[in-house]
């Protein structure tokens, strides 16, 4: 009898459970929890965590990275950025819209069973569809105008919801890059570490050919560690730069010997297409004063300084001396020539043509970089390279990037003679520093400090410290001779995101 009422008592237990079950009476849903954060999706991109960014821009078929890229290429224009694929025509690190920028919210901390976004803003108010909450599908990308917004996550469960907001600054960072051989990156295309390992034969992998320009060099770099710095905002490129460049040929001309169309003001806005850049990175001035012309005659003639130009655009000079401080002189003037481009609606070139100006933001901010160090061996001295001598080393680091040089420089002839060299226009560097002067301007000084003001020297003599290439012509590739090398263009690319980091902060 007890065994047979203690099933009866089961039944009646399990009944009574079935029947809460049925009807949800004695049932309590987990309570929902909304949880939920925002960031930016990266225009800067880097599939595979290589330090290179990725566009989409085609990518060889085979060995991109081997001394021998495929000539054939794939994936242009597909939307899909794979490692090791060239910048968008060369130039654009991803797309620009005039819709806005994508933006990814993340339901995932949340419980519930559905879940959607409410959107309010200046720029755009909109209500997403409420949808299932998984792992799956707890996120969601959208694409915003930049401007504040609050965003309000809902999730709901059992006839009850839960609510979360957020503020949300929807901002990216757009980036021009203008400039010269060291800021194009010549000497460091995508393959250049296979050509360091296997010497010639080599084949160059540019993001573009013509102005030999790579997203190894430092402005590159340092738009990708911008990027990388914080999810809540998203950073674009627009890379321009281009090999032998000049104020006159390059920035405000037409740069016809790298087979260029258009001068790099043009270029730049006719990419970003009335959208305003943020930072303007600018290197340029060490053609303008005859960097080739010097190491020419350098390397030709002994007591550089007082020696006659053997070529180039010194040529017209009776010495170096002359010639470099009589084209530092006209420096200032190029600079504030680039400044009433910058910002304005109308830009006058060198050939008269007047031409839409580059579009900036209110608070943007234009960043010259100084130019490094290649003068010094490891420990601090003067280099003595081939047939260059620490004395014209030495000549050349105080007259053209020492930033405070000595008025005059006392150059020491081979016969142990002192000259005294006029340096009324100062140095290369010493002008760059001083644009300070110029609205929205600001030097960056720490692509020289990094070199030129250390302990220990990373120029073309400094061995294994050195940032600088040497003469590489017998190693399958001439162009890459006194640029720098991987190492010095990860220094100056540093340099330039802490400079950017700071003019971002400060605005």
């Amino acid at each position: 009898m007890r065994v047979a009422a203690a099933r009866s008592a089961l039944a009646l237990a399990l009944a009574s459970a079935c029947l809460l079950l049925a009807t949800g009476e004695g049932w309590a849903a987990p309570s929902p929890t909304a949880k939920g954060t925002w960031s930016m999706v990266p225009q800067t991109k880097d599939e595979d965590a290589d330090g290179q960014i990725d566009g989409d821009g085609g990518v060889p078929v085979a060995g991109a990275l081997s001394t021998q890229p495929a000539a054939r290429f794939k994936g242009a224009g597909n939307r899909i950025a794979q490692p090791h694929e060239r910048l968008i025509d060369g130039a654009l690190s991803w797309y620009l819209s005039p819709r806005g920028f994508p933006v990814e919210l993340d339901a995932c901390n949340s419980t519930g069973s559905d879940f959607r976004w409410r959107i309010a803003g200046a720029q755009q108010d909109r209500t997403t569809k409420w949808r299932p909450l998984s792992r799956r599908t707890c996120t969601q990308e959208m694409t915003l105008p930049e401007g504040r917004y609050r965003l309000t996550l809902e999730v709901r469960s059992a006839g009850r919801t839960s609510r979360m907001t957020t503020p949300a600054d929807v901002r990216n960072i757009l980036v021009v890059a203008m400039g010269d051989s060291y800021a194009s990156g010549e000497g460091n295309p995508r393959n250049v570490e296979a050509w360091l390992r296997e010497g010639p034969p080599f084949s160059p992998y540019w993001d573009d050919d013509a102005c030999n320009r790579s997203v190894l060099g430092a402005p590159s770099l340092a738009a990708l560690a911008l990027e990388q710095s914080t999810p809540t905002t998203s950073v674009t490129l627009v890379n321009v730069t281009c090999s032998g460049a000049t104020v006159a040929r390059g920035i405000l001309g037409v740069q016809t010997a790298a087979a260029q169309t258009a001068t790099q003001i043009e270029q730049a806005a006719g990419i970003i297409q009335g959208q305003a850049a943020d930072l303007v990175l600018l290197t340029v001035g060490g053609n303008d004063i005859g960097f080739t012309s010097v190491l020419q005659a350098c390397a030709l003639s002994g007591n550089c300084p007082l020696a006659k130009p053997p070529a180039g655009v010194l040529q017209q000079y009776a010495t170096v001396q002359t010639g470099v401080q009589a084209r530092t002189g006209q420096l200032p003037a190029d600079y504030a020539r680039i400044a009433s481009c910058l910002g304005s609606d109308t830009c006058t070139l060198k050939d008269g043509r007047v031409v839409p100006g580059l579009p900036l933001a209110p608070d943007a901010r234009v960043l010259p970089t100084m130019y490094p160090d290649i003068t010094r061996a490891q420990n601090g001295q003067p280099c003595e390279y081939l047939t260059l001598t620490p004395s014209d080393f030495s000549w050349a680091r105080s007259t053209i990037l020492l930033p405070e040089p000595p008025r005059p420089y006392p150059y020491v002839t081979s016969g142990g003679r002192t000259v005294p060299l006029p340096m009324d226009a100062g140095s290369l560097n010493q002008v760059i520093a001083s644009m300070f002067t110029l609205p929205g301007w600001q030097p960056v000084a720490g692509t020289w400090a990094a070199s030129g003001e250390s302990s220990e020297g990373h120029g073309v003599c400094a061995g294994d410290q050195a940032w600088v290439f040497g003469i590489t012509a017998l190693s399958g590739f001439g162009s890459a001779s006194f640029h720098p090398n991987p190492a010095g263009q990860v220094a100056m690319g540093r340099a330039i995101a802490r400079a950017m980091s700071q003019a971002l902060t400060a605005r």
